[in-house]
Formats: C-alpha cells, sequence, structure tokens
C-alpha cells in the first residue's frame, strides 16, 4: 500500500540573518536586536508611594466609640435593661474605669434618680459583656482627687480620679485584692476617657459632670431611701486616690497599647 506524505506545515524557526519589513522608508530589524525594544527592567526603580494619614485626623477615627451612632445604639441598648422603678435617665458618661491592677477600661454610665449602670460594652461587636448595677442609696463614700502610687511602681498615671465605693466598713481580702479579675471589691475607680482631648465627648466625657451629677443623686436617694446605719447620708472626701500597684509592669505594657479601649490597632490585629 502506497502511503502519501502529508503535507507538513510550515516552519516558523527564524534564521538568523531573517529580517523584518515594517514598511516602505523604515529600517529592517534584526531579531536579535530585540532586546533594546524590551529592556530587562522596563519600570526601572519604580515603586508605590506610602502616603502619610490625612491632615486633620482626630480620636474619633482612632476610637470606636465616637464613630457616629455607636454611642447612640450603645445608651439604647442600655437603657432597655432599666426597671420602670428606676426612673427616667438623668446623665450619661463614657468615663474610664480603673481596676484594682491600675489597667484602664472605657466604661458607658447611666444615672437615674434610684440606681448607677456600669456597662462594659464591647463597641466592636456592639454588645452589652457586663452591666454592673448600684443602687444610689448604697454607695456611702465618694472620694476624688489625684492617684497615689507606691515608689516603686512602673504604672502611674496623672489628672482626677473618682472613687465610689457601697461598703466602707469591708475590707477586701488578700485573695481579691491579688486577683486581676476579682469582681467582688466593693468600689468602682473612674477617671477621664482619653477621646475628651478631642472635643467630640464633651459633656459626656467630664469626669466633674459625672461627680456632681452622682453626689446630688447619692445625697437625695439617702434622704428618700435611708438605710439602716447610713443615716447620715454619704461621706464626701477631696484626697490622693491610693492604688496597690507595687510594680504594675502588666497595666504599664496594657494602657500603654491602650488594650482596654475599642479602637483600630492599625498593623496589629484587633
Amino acid at each position: 500500500m502506497e502511503h502519501q506524505l502529508e503535507p507538513s506545515a510550515p516552519s516558523t524557526q527564524l534564521e538568523p540573518d531573517a529580517t523584518f519589513t515594517q514598511g516602505p522608508g523604515v529600517n529592517p530589524v534584526n531579531p536579535a536586536d530585540l532586546s533594546r525594544l524590551y529592556p530587562p527592567l522596563p519600570r526601572g526603580e519604580f515603586s508605590p508611594s506610602v502616603l502619610p494619614p490625612p491632615p486633620g485626623q482626630s480620636h474619633r477615627d482612632e476610637f470606636f466609640a465616637l464613630r457616629p451612632g455607636a454611642l447612640q445604639a450603645a445608651i439604647s441598648e442600655t437603657e432597655r435593661t432599666l426597671e420602670e422603678e428606676d426612673g427616667k435617665v438623668q446623665g450619661t458618661w463614657l468615663l474610664t474605669e480603673v481596676d484594682h491592677w491600675n489597667r484602664e477600661s472605657e466604661r458607658l454610665l447611666l444615672l437615674t434618680p434610684r440606681v448607677l449602670l456600669v456597662s462594659h460594652y464591647d463597641f466592636v461587636g456592639l454588645s452589652c459583656h457586663l452591666l454592673v448595677r448600684i443602687p444610689l442609696q448604697y454607695i456611702d463614700t465618694i472620694t476624688v482627687g489625684p492617684f497615689h502610687f507606691p515608689t516603686t511602681s512602673l504604672s502611674r498615671r496623672c489628672g482626677l480620679g473618682l472613687r465610689l465605693g457601697w461598703d466602707k466598713l469591708h475590707e477586701s481580702t488578700f485573695r481579691s485584692r491579688w486577683n486581676p479579675w476579682a469582681r467582688d471589691l466593693p468600689t468602682v475607680i473612674l477617671t477621664e476617657h482619653p477621646g475628651v482631648e478631642s472635643g467630640h465627648l464633651a459633656p459626656l466625657g467630664s469626669l466633674e459632670s459625672f461627680r456632681w451629677e452622682l453626689t446630688q443623686g447619692v445625697r437625695t436617694a439617702h434622704q428618700e431611701q435611708p438605710l439602716a446605719g447610713r443615716a447620715n447620708g454619704p461621706l464626701i472626701l477631696e484626697k490622693p486616690i491610693e492604688m496597690e500597684t507595687v510594680l504594675g509592669l502588666v497595666s504599664a505594657l496594657s494602657n500603654w497599647a491602650q488594650l482596654g479601649y475599642a479602637k483600630p490597632r492599625r498593623m496589629l490585629a484587633f
């Protein structure tokens, strides 16, 4: 049987001396010289520009609580936990709580004629993790003054603080004072939120406004609902607030990174 040879495809391999003609009046191009049309580094030393943040960036961009609608949503959710006999809300504040280890955490506070609510609100997940309910007639001591630390403490702070207590005859146990997660301490220490510097928190971030409203509310509650043994009303003191942070390495790192606040962490994950 005879086999017919199929026509082979034309070869696309270029001869070394082949040239391309682009038209009349144009010099022919040798394939060996094509490298001059495509340099090995066509972009040279180009790299994208890194620009600084836009001017005018304030604490509103740093704290989630200061973003539009965040505080209103938190206040509305906390108000729904109030009972009818608590009365209407007389004031709301966004302050910083300082625990017995000198660690900072932002707190939402609501004051009514009967009760003070301290909300551990998460402005990232938009939910309340813990709600502390303090009847005003149980508050027996309000102390206002600068913070005072032991000489060995590495974690210190400036400014005024406010300590309110509801059992001045009860001393905290040694175990509670050295437990960083203890919840049985009969005191709460508050100071101003760092976002107050931007001006967006006024008057919600005013410690002086909270002090005045709380003092008036506690005095009224003691008169209308006196407790046995507390007929003389609350004790109002102006003296340094003693902190027992002997070393404070953990709180110094935590406060420096502001881990107690809901805010963008930029290079680090939240």
